[in-house]
């Protein structure tokens, strides 16, 4: 194998503010989708929106017109000369999964170095790695750069005219129209292991080709293999896809496909596919976001995680601005366009000050979600959909993150300058409902941000800057199946700008075994169970926070008549909690919450036979809850945890009898980034445990929690605080 000229090279005369680079260097690997790092501009963000020579008029006027603009296409001719020192790189080998690209030790996503061709790093324990079906993810990955690379070289083709573009792209053309003839490859009719990967690498080539098309380095012979080989052998297999399945994060790549390249290869047929009502955009629009009582939707996309809803907004840009170069006839539509634009406002009404996303469902990477690495989508909405909306969001991510403005979409889709001023501390500009002025002033809750809910993920959030800069995410709604997870009632923390209790997402599908499969258990995440089993049912939300304090309740009806209410009070600096069980027979009622650092349980904690209860299993979803530290609590139970950076969290609980405390260690995200966990467990037909959170530095405040018939006493060094039950 051999580099793509890869080398820690300087772009000599570009200044840290032209550069996405520290010191102007261009990094030393390849960008093969890390969390961590969006690599060259010309190797394009991912999840890549894909567009053509549509764009080519608008990023000529900016390059012109913007010195912005002008900089990043500098920087892009500078990226594209280390590029071209080696061919298109396009192994000619059987493509794997890409969730194979993980470490099998730590759960990392993997580098690829050039100095290293035949083993990939994990950049947590430098160390490196090589099995079979890592390899094989490396193919895919290295084949999806190169076609992302050849894309943007054929955009500084059409840009500059220089022909020395047009030569590697065509070169790599001829390359991946020869590999698209390897039918032995295949697996299940798909190429690239699956559809879904076939239809990225088909948009994003017929991006590439609609480019260069007209270059005369193209022979007949060349463009009857392009079409033949790549195109008109492999789309059949897109649009049986769609027919089967016209509404998933898959289908929004094979609607994208078939649209796009229907265009670029004047196959209407397949562009009626990607656009159209039952099998293509205006299903995923319509079918994708599910509508609350009143008919509206949040923009939450269906399967309930938030990767896959950026995952599946990536490619609905590429169908909408097509639709758009056809006549407009569903960006035309107010419903369509309104759905539309909820999808990028609905991760806003999540973020936290350093918008960070909460890793919900699977996948994503909890300490680095951010809003900041899907800044082109925001490129595209503050530049064509609705500026006065999405502005301000966009500016607020450049100011946060510190990021300069250096990418392709900016180029094909931003507006030409930023807004003056970033959105107000979220009040979120018009992207879920303000409240009234009463409300506010209700709210009393230090006013960086406002309190903001998704009505119908019954996803909701509270906020705070003073004291410590806190936030909470309830998660409730309905339960999907599929990438969600079994965790609603999950409660999320983050305080002092730190992510202290954190909701994991998962690592790499390919990473089998009970580590990998706990992400997806009840136990993960901080919430309640019976009878050490997952809840797999709906919860419904309750949403008040402009009561004094603001409150929450989520209900979950639960199997064998089990009924779970968890009550969330945003008191800061605490958060009280408050649940219930509920059951016609006699059950043992969990509980489990989990935050960086060891936990340590300070209060008396000891054995009492009066309450036995069979111990906690050791195999599936608990054999990864480890160093367990077991006893019964007579009265209230203190724990806390050291949260790296000086930051401490103490939790005291309070039951209505006696309860079972267990302590010890789960796995983070990766796997060695571990938590301190604590699972508490009562038996009973009716349970009720009274909690209270604070994240702290220096001493906690709080000092005794207990229930009354109808509240639960928080006792503190201030005060004494009541806080009512509903």
């Amino acid at each position: 194998m051999t580099g793509l000229g890869l080398l820690a090279l300087t772009t000599s005369g570009v200044g840290a503010s032209e550069s996405r680079y520290p010191a102007g260097k261009l990094p030393n690997r390849p960008y093969t989708l890390s969390p961590h790092d969006r690599g060259w501009i010309i190797e394009n963000a991912w999840p890549t929106i894909f567009f053509g020579e549509e764009a080519v008029p608008e990023i000529r006027r900016k390059c012109r017109k913007l010195a912005w603009a002008s900089r990043t296409l500098g920087l892009m001719k500078r990226e594209a000369e280390l590029a071209m020192a080696t061919p298109p790189m396009l192994p000619v080998e059987p493509a794997g999964w890409r969730h194979d690209f993980y470490s099998r030790a730590t759960a990392e996503h993997l580098l690829w170095e050039p100095d290293h061709p035949d083993e990939f790093l994990d950049p947590s324990t430098r160390q490196y790695e090589h099995d079979d079906a890592q390899h094989r993810a490396w193919v895919l990955l290295a084949h999806e750069r190169t076609y992302r690379l050849m894309r943007s070289l054929a955009v500084l083709y059409r840009l500059t005219d220089d022909e020395r573009y047009a030569e590697w792209v065509i070169d790599g053309l001829r390359k991946a129209a020869h590999y698209f003839t390897h039918d032995e490859f295949a697996r299940g009719g798909a190429l690239y292991y699956q559809t879904l990967y076939d239809a990225a690498m088909l948009a994003i080539l017929g991006n590439t080709y609609g480019l260069v098309r007209e270059n005369k380095r193209l022979s007949a012979d060349d463009h009857r293999a392009i079409r033949d080989s790549i195109f008109e052998k492999w789309m059949p297999n897109q649009a049986a896809f769609l027919e089967k399945h016209p509404t998933h994060n898959m289908a929004c790549y094979v609607s994208a496909a078939l649209a796009y390249c229907g265009v670029t290869l004047d196959r209407p047929d397949w562009t009626c596919l990607g656009l159209g009502e039952k099998t293509g955009m205006a299903s995923q629009l319509t079918n994708g976001l599910r509508s609350g009582a009143d008919g509206k939707v949040d923009g939450f996309w269906y399967e309930g995680t938030m990767f896959y809803h950026f995952y599946s907004l990536c490619p609905l840009v590429t169908l909408w601005e097509t639709d758009k170069r056809l006549g407009g006839k569903l960006a035309n539509d107010a419903c369509l366009r309104d759905r539309f634009a909820a999808m990028f406002a609905a991760p806003v009404a999540l973020i936290d000050r350093r918008l960070r996303l909460p890793a919900i469902g699977d996948l994503g990477a909890p300490r680095v979600m951010n809003l900041a690495a899907y800044r082109h989508l925001y490129e595209y909405a503050a530049g064509k959909l609705d500026f006065e909306r999405f502005g301000p969001i966009l500016r607020s991510i450049y100011d946060v993150s510190k990021a300069p403005r250096l990418d392709l979409e900016a180029l094909a889709f931003g507006p030409d300058e930023l807004p003056v001023e970033a959105a107000p501390p979220l009040t979120t500009h018009g992207l879920v409902p303000s409240p009234s002025k009463d409300e506010q002033r209700a709210a009393s809750n230090g006013g960086w941000a406002a309190h903001t809910v998704l009505p119908v993920a019954e996803t909701g959030v509270f906020r705070a800057d003073k004291p410590h800069q806190m936030q909470v995410t309830f998660r409730c709604g309905h339960y999907n199946g599929g990438h969600d997870h079994p965790d609603r009632l999950n409660i999320m923390l983050t305080a002092f700008d730190t992510p202290i209790s954190p909701d994991l997402g998962t690592p790499g599908y390919s990473l089998h075994g009970a580590t990998h499969n706990y992400f997806r258990t009840t136990l993960a995440h901080n919430t309640l169970f019976a009878d050490e089993q997952n809840q797999t049912e709906d919860a419904v939300l309750e949403w008040r926070p402009y009561a004094d304090p603001p409150r929450a309740r989520g209900s979950v009806r639960g199997k064998d008549g089990i009924h779970y209410t968890r009550t969330v009070f945003f008191a800061p600096p605490y958060i009280v909690l408050l649940d219930e069980y509920e059951a016609p027979e006699e059950h043992r009622f969990g509980w489990v919450y989990h935050a960086y650092g060891e936990v340590n349980v300070t209060s008396p904690v000891a054995n009492d036979e009066r309450m036995v209860l069979p111990p906690l299993p050791d195999e599936g979803q608990f054999s990864v809850f480890t160093g367990r530290k077991c006893g019964v609590a007579l009265g209230m139970v203190s724990a806390t945890w050291r949260v790296p950076g000086g930051i401490g969290l103490r939790l005291l609980t309070a039951s209505d009898g006696a309860f079972e405390v267990t302590t010890g260690k789960t796995p983070g995200q990766p796997w060695p980034d571990a938590l301190g966990c604590i699972v508490l467990r009562a038996p009973g037909r009716t349970r009720r445990f009274a909690t209270v959170l604070e994240p702290y530095k220096g001493q906690p405040a709080c000092l005794e929690v207990s229930l009354e018939d109808d509240a639960v006493i928080v006792k503190h060094t201030a005060a004494e605080t009541r806080v009512c039950k509903w």
